[in-house]
């Protein structure tokens, strides 16, 4: 009996040394393999034995996925090696929190102690008593959205129930039930953007899209605003100063991002013939009457066509007013150039550092709040960033499983925008404005994730990835690098991603929306004619 515990426990010894090993390997293969160690270590924590653990591990090596479907495999294989382990992994699932940081995580208990003591004066023996019955009754119950929200809520009944109420008069959340926000919606636009977010995330944003957007595999932009506004639009508006203003003040009220003032320079000429000092202080009184509104984008045109082609008489003065408008030094503008052809650069004296310039010599392109969109559309409803990166660790970097997760997901997006459209209807939204609007996504880390997949030639990845993406309807552009930074944490060069953007065909090279650098105006001219948008930066590493 004692030798066949001894050969037990030897058993156990190299059973706990080859897992620990078997995790520490998968952590130097950070961050592919992060997500399964982390379920291999969960089931072990339900239960289940090293072994059972390892074989776990192993299976889902080979099993391509999100980390949502790698942990429903680890639940089947469960079921079959250890059913009462995986009752116990079922419940932990059941234990994931929606954050107000727009993260999914684990629950921690910890997280309840630590918020009772910072916000209350509650003692600490009682914050951790609360803290265990919320975890114990949350493992009890099949929540399939558990926020902190309602996580406060339940403290709050334990708080009730344990007689202190003064203690639950600290905690106590403030905020207005689904109904009464339901009615204000009916009645118009209600702009509490805390309040809004929540109920969208509850109510309106499809429950696949909400995850992958807490797993930060895309980014849905304004969810506060998904289904009541259109994200951003650009109009041409004619009349006086004042009548500009009305016009997109009438507009912003639909919009995430106050309207885009195309050709801005021919609205402001197009009443009268203004020049030298009087185009100056026509240009004053226009960013007079304008601070009263949000700052906004504009698009000074060096050419007259579309919907400002019957100005083509005064296309001087707008030309004159469009370098008054781009050595404004107010920050009520944020100024774009539209050009149709790179010698319209030539009719001005000097262009602002980065400022873009947008290519419309073969379409219509105009600028938006998140990049450079091309087609016969005014408006972006709905802006969503795809995170290349963590779609590449679904699929384990495998080209065609990459590209499978993509379509899947792009089909998600889909579903998303079409749940906006259907929202944006019944809230009164005029139909023009979202018969006249795409749907944008935006790609992050598109050069880190192609380099991955195909190291000899990147581009060919790129383009294929756009390609597919468009071909789906959408207006696909850059993520900005500021948010692909702050959203998913992560760092792309530049120079090296335009380098291999420039590679592309010339097909996807144009209707992928990025803005390239040059350092010159002189390298404007020569490089318009091949990208969607420029811009001058002296400063930047440009080979």
């Amino acid at each position: 009996m004692i030798k066949k515990l001894i050969f037990q426990n030897k058993w156990l010894f190299f059973w706990d040394l080859l897992f620990n090993f078997s995790l520490q390997i998968n952590n130097m293969a950070k961050p592919v393999k992060e997500t399964i160690q982390k379920i291999a270590s969960e089931c072990q924590e339900s239960g289940a034995t090293k072994w059972e653990a390892m074989k776990i591990l192993k299976e889902l090596e080979q099993y391509p996925g999100t980390e949502q479907q790698k942990r429903k495999k680890a639940l089947e294989i469960l079921e079959e090696i250890n059913p009462e382990a995986a009752k116990t992994f079922a419940s932990f699932e059941r234990l994931r929190v929606f954050t107000s940081r727009e993260k999914r995580e684990a629950f921690d208990r910890g997280n309840i102690i630590k918020s009772l003591l910072k916000e209350t004066s509650v003692s600490r023996a009682v914050a951790e008593k609360i803290g265990g019955e919320v975890e114990d009754k949350i493992k009890d119950l099949k929540i399939n959205y558990l926020n902190t929200h309602l996580i406060r809520e339940m403290v709050n009944v334990k708080l009730l129930e344990y007689g202190h109420e003064p203690i639950y008069i600290e905690y106590a959340r403030l905020g207005l039930p689904v109904f009464e926000v339901k009615k204000k919606l009916t009645e118009g636009n209600f702009e509490n953007n805390e309040i809004m977010k929540e109920y969208n995330w509850m109510h309106a944003i499809p429950k696949e899209a909400r995850e992958l957007h807490f797993d930060s595999a895309i980014h849905i932009f304004a969810p506060e605003d998904f289904s009541t506004k259109i994200f951003s639009y650009s109009a041409f508006f004619e009349g006086t100063k004042e009548d500009l203003a009305t016009e997109a003040k009438k507009n912003d009220s639909f919009l995430t991002y106050p309207t885009t003032l195309s050709a801005f320079n021919y609205s402001i000429t197009s009443k009268k013939n203004i020049t030298g000092k009087k185009n100056s202080d026509e240009i004053k009184s226009a960013t007079k009457i304008f601070s009263l509104l949000e700052k906004r984008q504009i698009e000074v045109a060096l050419f007259s066509d579309f919907e400002w082609e019957k100005f083509n008489s005064k296309k001087k003065q707008a030309i004159e007013t469009a370098e008054i408008l781009l050595n404004n030094k107010s920050n009520i503008f944020s100024t774009a150039i539209s050009i149709d052809s790179k010698f319209d650069l030539k009719n001005l004296k000097k262009i602002p550092e980065k400022t873009p310039i947008i290519n419309n010599t073969k379409e219509r392109a105009m600028i938006f709040p998140l990049g450079v969109k091309t087609g016969t559309y005014n408006g972006i409803l709905q802006t969503t960033a795809i995170n290349l990166e963590k779609i590449g660790e679904m699929g384990n970097w495998k080209e065609t499983a990459f590209f499978e997760k993509l379509e899947e997901i792009t089909e998600t997006i889909k579903e998303l925008c079409e749940q906006k459209i259907t929202l944006l209807e019944k809230h009164k939204i005029p139909k023009t404005m979202i018969e006249k609007s795409a749907n944008a996504v935006c790609l992050s880390s598109i050069y880190y994730a192609s380099k991955i997949l195909k190291e000899s030639a990147p581009e060919k990845i790129a383009e294929q990835i756009i390609s597919n993406i468009s071909k789906q309807g959408f207006v696909v552009t850059q993520c900005p690098d500021e948010i692909t930074e702050k959203k998913f944490g992560a760092i792309e060069d530049r120079l090296e991603r335009e380098e291999m953007l420039f590679a592309m065909n010339q097909k996807q090279r144009k209707i992928y929306g990025a803005i390239y650098s040059v350092k010159t105006q002189k390298e404007a001219e020569d490089k318009i004619e091949y990208v969607p948008a420029v811009e001058i930066n002296p400063e930047a590493n440009i080979s």
